[in-house]
């Protein structure tokens, strides 16, 4: 690496080479907040009489090739926002120097422009003027970007040239600094600031350096680097020039297009997020660990090993398809995009991971396609549900991660219903915060609530006329039809309005004016207004009796709206609802045979193949054989403790190379859980990691920062299905989980809060009083008999400080036995939670 400082225009305009933006860089991203940043920089230091301007580093790469006219290319690593928006900045100043040249119109106080468009297209700012081809332009842009910047530039040496429209943000940019040179008095203020900023060349050796690892380690001075840039150099940086490209043009680009060029930079970390979600469940995603979970991801499953690159990107792919059908629209089969599109005005995106391993499975024919419609179907039944009766989303992030697992293990298993398993699934959380409200609950909250203020009032009015008509359905997307209130907000300024509500109008009015039977779709929403009953019915256009929707049926010959009307439509529309978004029924052995596993001790992230052997509970030359009969295959132990299929190929992860290994026995498939496929010696490999997991031999076992880890993890999310728990200390779900072996819990007084501690190596966890105010701690002691029997009950051991102790603090300690050793936390969650509360209410000794 050689770093060294140079004037930017004196970097740019050296002949001997010319830069290349790689097809792994982003697109051109500068909008108008960085065009105004350099803009405004160049002006300083343009207005100052000496001095230089430090705008940050270049760093760049040769890709050891050089032209027949011995030009070098230089691949930018770093800096190609800055050089592309200057190259802009350059062809406005030429632009405005030959339109300025070609003018007469000038005051005589007006200065002679110190640069001139021959002197910027000659000198080399932009072009090598005597080289062809590649050679003649001084900066080439990657795919998405290249075509218009030639254009621009072609269109500087002749106007007879077209610009490609191709990229909007470079030619926006562009007309940006034409607009304020024009509004600049002198623009040799700008002409004079660019040749006095100065970077710092940062030149990488072939072969010596990483640029990826210095790429990663870089913010730019414009705009961060997003995930997606990382997550893009990451997969081609690595690869020759002509790899690169080839991978671009046939997979990233492709990428790219699925997911919408020119929405690309958004869009793509969401998508990221929600793949890397389906592919690493149920480990909990972190999204501000996305590229480093996406590396390990990449390495896990051997994807950064020869040519295994193309498999990751035709899985990205393939993904990114799922998620442009569920996001934008983009499925083909119009009964399913009428669902998903549906499914998309809920806005619920939480559902998205699940959704796409539904669109995975479906894709490997687990199932058939009425099956897949049935599923989507009562996933959209399931969250139309909640929203109407108001039950928090905030828990559903962990729990469809925990829905991926077992669907993944439902398809391993071959003796498993996919879509019964979807939907027991869903029914087996009744009475928690993650359940289905069932038909009573669903058709209270229908007939109860204020549904003009619910977000979602248009959908499921929609939902419900076009439930009367499936095969039919009327597009309400278009925002052609409003919500109509039958009795209007204003009914009350009518005397005909206060008649028909009878005596007690303003009661009658506020507990109807809202509720689901008043409300109705009409694109005549302006011309119906608030008239009279009467005179909203018998309206030629947009009048009650002339309505074709079914929703309005009733309105067609009534003769009056009050209550009784209002109800009964009410009622009509909520028993309509129950068909329209159906609750899954099966019997409970069903939902039994299919509800997920208890939590484990650790996560299964933690433990690899590589483990288990070092650990020598795998042997190496160990056979491992295909657990599907269907599918002959097998592999043996490496000395390297990686896995060796038939052919040769070796791999570090059991799920990448057991799909690998059924692939070459002639099968098409894309999800394999290998810690399930594989068996040695009659044993799972998921048995033998779970036999990892419990020994605790030698501190072989988890550190105990990851014990720590697991356990308050899983006691927030225990603490999710317990409403007692959330009305008395909030909802835990988004906690951030502690390293530690303790944590608190406020109680609402100063001086005094509630922690509770795990003893991991004597084997006993805590409850406790911590009080920082010893005059408090005292008031709480002169309580210890009524405190003691209020806790009588918790199966547990109290120690109260003494109150003269030799510290600053005071305790009261409760405390029981705890086996951490056996992965079964349950009962330990359950006693926790319960002292906790108990606890808890002992505060008002406090007030």
């Amino acid at each position: 690496m050689d770093a060294s400082p140079i004037t930017l225009v004196g970097l740019i305009t050296n002949t001997s080479q010319r830069f290349i933006v790689p097809v792994y860089q982003r697109p051109y991203s500068w909008d108008d907040e960085q065009c105004q940043q350099l803009w405004e920089d160049v002006l300083s230091i343009g207005r100052r009489a000496e001095g230089k301007h430090f705008t940050g580093s270049v760093v760049w790469i040769q890709d050891g090739t050089m032209s027949a006219a011995g030009v070098n290319a230089v691949l930018l690593i770093d800096g190609q926002q800055r050089i592309t928006t200057l190259t802009l900045l350059l062809v406005a100043l030429a632009d405005y120097a030959r339109e300025h040249a070609a003018s007469d119109r000038r005051s005589d106080t007006e200065s002679e422009l110190h640069f001139s468009c021959e002197e910027i297209v000659a000198t080399g700012f932009l072009v090598s003027p005597f080289k062809k081809g590649e050679d003649h332009y001084r900066l080439t842009l990657s795919q998405g970007d290249r075509a218009t910047m030639r254009s621009i530039v072609d269109h500087l040496e002749n106007p007879e040239v077209s610009i490609v429209e191709g990229s909007h943000r470079l030619i926006e940019n562009l007309n940006w600094f034409r607009n304020h040179l024009r509004n600049l008095a002198d623009p040799n203020e700008i002409w004079d600031g660019i040749q006095r900023l100065e970077v710092v060349s940062i030149s990488l050796a072939q072969g010596q350096d990483n640029p990826q690892l210095i790429f990663e380690s870089m913010n730019s001075t414009g705009k961060d680097l997003s995930t997606s840039d990382l997550v893009r150099n990451c997969v081609l940086m690595g690869l020759p020039v002509e790899r690169q490209n080839e991978l671009y043009q046939n997979h990233w680009r492709k990428i790219e297009e699925t997911l919408g060029a020119d929405s690309y930079d958004e869009v793509f970390d969401e998508f990221l997020r929600d793949w890397l979600t389906v592919v690493t469940a149920p480990a909990p995603l972190v999204s501000r660990d996305l590229y480093r979970v996406f590396k390990t991801y990449v390495e896990t499953n051997g994807y950064d090993k020869d040519d295994n690159v193309i498999d990751l990107l035709v899985e990205i792919r393939r993904f990114a398809g799922y998620y442009a059908c569920i996001m934008q629209g983009a499925e083909e089969d119009a009964g399913l995009k009428h669902i998903l599109d549906r499914m998309r005005a809920l806005d619920v995106s939480v559902v998205n991971p699940l959704l796409m391993t539904v669109y995975e499975h479906y894709r490997q024919k687990a199932f058939p396609r009425g099956d897949f419609i049935s599923m989507l179907r009562t996933v959209e039944s399931y969250l139309l549900r909640r929203a109407v009766c108001d039950v928090p989303s905030n828990s559903l992030n962990k729990y469809f991660l925990s829905v991926i697992a077992r669907l993944n293990d439902v398809l391993d298993s071959e003796d498993g219903n996919y879509r019964e398993a979807l939907e027991a699934l869903l029914l087996s959380e009744s009475g928690t915060a993650r359940r289905i409200p069932d038909d009573r609950e669903f058709k209270q909250a229908l007939l109860t609530r204020d549904c003009y203020a619910f977000r979602r009032s248009n959908y499921l009015l929609a939902g419900l006329e076009n439930g009367k008509h499936p095969k039919d359905p009327i597009d309400f997307s278009a925002g052609t039809y409003t919500i109509e209130h039958i009795m209007p907000q204003n009914a009350l300024a009518h005397g005909e309005w206060k008649q028909m509500l009878g005596d007690d109008y303003q009661t009658v009015f506020d507990h109807n004016i809202n509720r689901l039977g008043n409300l109705t779709l009409t694109a005549y929403n302006s011309e119906l207004s608030d008239g009279s009953f009467a005179q909203k019915k018998e309206r030629a256009i947009g009048g009650y009796r002339n309505e074709y929707l079914s929703l309005s049926s009733e309105l067609h010959d009534a003769n009056k709206w009050n209550e009784q009307a209002i109800a009964s439509r009410t009622e009509r529309l909520a028993r309509e609802a129950l068909s329209v978004w159906r609750m899954p029924a099966l019997s409970n052995e069903t939902i039994t045979k299919y509800r997920p596993r208890k939590k484990a001790a650790a996560p299964r992230k933690s433990v690899t193949f590589r483990m288990l052997c070092a650990d020598g509970l795998l042997q190496v030359e160990d056979r491992l054989e295909g657990q599907r009969s269907r599918y002959q295959v097998s592999a043996n132990v490496t000395p390297g403790f990686r896995i060796r299929l038939t052919n040769g190929e070796e791999y570090d992860s059991p799920s990448r190379a057991a799909i690998r290994a059924v692939q070459l026995s002639g099968a098409s498939v894309t999800s394999i859980n290998g810690w399930i496929f594989w068996t040695t010696k009659g044993r799972q490999l998921s048995d033998i990691r779970d036999e990892y997991l419990a020994s605790d031999a030698e501190g072989r076992v988890i550190q105990r920062t990851t014990l720590y880890s697991d356990f308050w993890d899983g006691f927030y999310s225990y603490c999710v299905d317990r409403n007692d728990f959330i009305a008395a200390f909030g909802d835990q779900s988004d906690r951030t989980v502690p390293k530690d072996s303790w944590t608190t819990f406020s109680i609402g007084h100063r001086g005094c809060h509630l922690s509770s501690l795990l003893g991991v190596r004597d084997d006993y966890l805590v409850a406790e009083f911590f009080f920082s105010d010893i005059e408090q701690y005292q008031i709480f002691l002169s309580h210890r008999e009524e405190i003691e029997s209020h806790l009588s009950s918790s199966r547990a051991d109290i120690k109260w400080d003494e109150i003269d102790a030799d510290k600053k603090s005071r305790h009261m300690v409760v405390s029981r036995y705890a086996d951490y050793k056996n992965g079964d936390w349950e009962d330990l969650y359950a006693w926790l939670a319960d002292a906790l509360l108990r606890m808890k209410q002992l505060v008002s000794f406090l007030d």
